[in-house]
């Protein structure tokens, strides 16, 4: 049992207390879905990050950033206490405890901990306030009519509205992607926190996951135009709202999940032929 006293195994208890306090938050609070999803991706992608480097982590307190930590951990607990419906508070919960962890592990040299707190820091991010002031309906509609009328559709588009001869559609915003193209950018900055790729690959990600979740979006849109034209709206319902919806976002992220495993696979390639040559 002395041993659990040793700084890193409390350092280790404390973290893990501070996690799971931040789950209990989200379920005392009902507020589940994406912002839950991304908590567990987030959290999830900082321990990896910790475990990954386990072995190169020291331990070395200082005096005043103990005490600043001390204080950010009981200001956490307190504020935890009183909160009992969604509180933006619980957007700063994760990063405030990374950084009063990284305090107590390193002092103030937090250098070495600017992953994990990047990462963590994702989560102060306002997704719902940010995506709703940005809508690129207008550019959806325009790039769905252009696929509909390179495919043989009479299609007339203006501005976010696509015209058939038998039928027309309106690209809300929260039809146009926005959301998805988000996901996508959070994961592939992530990825890129978690596996370093190179400069060039690493570019690529955000522009590839960007465009992937944009032109897959874009052709759901362009099917249901296809059915609002056929008068099919069972098949509408079910392709904008129902399990349809699901599966082009599963479709979007696949593709996405598979680029990135290639460029992953590049990157050890090229690695181990540096090896090579330097055995060489």
């Amino acid at each position: 049992m002395k041993g659990f006293f040793k700084t890193p195994y409390l350092l280790l208890a404390i973290a893990v207390a501070l996690t799971t306090i931040h789950f209990q938050l989200i379920w005392r609070t009902n507020h589940q879905g994406q912002f839950l999803e991304a908590s567990v991706i987030c959290w999830a992608a900082a321990w990896f990050l910790v475990w990954r480097r386990r072995e190169e982590l020291t331990c070395k307190s200082h005096p005043t950033a103990s005490a600043i930590a001390l204080i950010g951990i009981a200001w956490l607990l307190f504020r935890s206490l009183t909160v009992s419906q969604y509180d933006s508070f619980m957007r700063l919960f994760p990063v405030v405890s990374g950084l009063s962890v990284a305090l107590l592990a390193s002092g103030f040299a937090l250098k070495s901990y600017w992953r994990e707190l990047l990462v963590l820091g994702f989560m102060t991010i306002p997704t719902t306030t940010l995506l709703s002031m940005i809508d690129i309906s207008p550019l959806t509609a325009e790039f769905s009519g252009s696929l509909l009328w390179y495919t043989g559709f009479r299609v007339v588009q203006e501005g976010v509205m696509i015209h058939l001869p038998t039928g027309s559609v309106e690209v809300y915003k929260g039809c146009s992607g926005i959301q998805l193209i988000w996901q996508h950018l959070s994961l592939g900055l992530l990825f890129i926190l978690l596996f370093p790729i190179g400069l060039i690959r690493s570019l690529i990600v955000p522009i590839a996951g960007i465009s992937i979740a944009f032109i897959v979006n874009s052709i759901r849109v362009a099917l249901m135009a296809i059915l609002v034209a056929q008068k099919n709206q069972e098949a509408f319902d079910y392709w904008h709202l129902g399990t349809g919806s699901l599966i082009f976002s599963m479709i979007s992220v696949s593709l996405f999940g598979l680029l990135c495993y290639f460029l992953l696979e590049q990157a050890d390639r090229a690695e181990e032929e540096e090896e090579e040559e330097v055995q060489a």
